[in-house]
């Protein structure tokens, strides 16, 4: 990807020297450098508010007591035989991560819910039903509140940054589903 990306980018510059356009490929460089280091510097604060948050959560145990509700949901979609107590709560707050939008926060959890499952496997060179299931479920990050799509548009102005909440629901709520019958299907088959 990176090549194609490199060729387009070296055509375009050629393109733009031939045509007269040199000045505008420059102003769009500096521009487009200048936006992306704004938007880290705006992320962050974002970021680092929700990190703060949910580190004030975790430490008064609300978080954990959450977890402990959503476990419950969690035994239904995974082998209980294969699942230890860390591991449970690790996917918990992991998934309780994405719900809010604060992804990386989920993803310390995500590493140590795997490095969990992983002790229980009896296959160590293969990922077991558990494993998968879990990625499924990490990798659609149903989100509740999409913090950061919803910062990203406050920053460029959006009327309505919110809006995007609904959408987002339905298309992680539909990916959810079909990602979770996608694996069933290929577990049954491959395991």
């Amino acid at each position: 990807m990176s090549k194609i990306w490199s060729f387009i980018i070296i055509v375009g510059i050629i393109v733009a020297c031939f045509m007269g356009n040199v000045e505008t490929v420059i102003d769009s460089v500096m521009n487009g450098s200048k936006s992306s280091i704004e938007n880290v510097i705006n992320l962050t604060g974002m970021m680092c508010f929700w990190s703060g948050m949910f580190k004030i959560l975790s430490e008064t145990k609300i978080l954990k007591i959450f977890a402990k509700k959503f476990s419950k949901i969690l035994y239904l979609l995974f082998d209980r035989k294969k699942l230890s107590e860390e591991a449970v709560e690790y996917m918990s707050l992991n998934i309780t991560s994405n719900m809010i939008g604060v992804g990386n926060a989920a993803t310390i959890n995500g590493i140590k819910s795997i490095k969990e499952l992983q002790k229980i496997n009896d296959k160590k060179d293969t990922p077991n039903n558990n494993m998968t299931t879990f990625i499924v479920l990490n990798a659609a990050s149903l989100q509740i509140i999409p913090t950061n799509m919803i910062a990203m548009r406050a920053l460029y102005n959006s009327v309505n940054p919110t809006a995007i909440v609904i959408p987002i629901w339905i298309v992680t709520i539909t990916s959810l589903i079909v990602g979770l019958i996608a694996i069933k299907i290929l577990n049954k088959k491959v395991m």
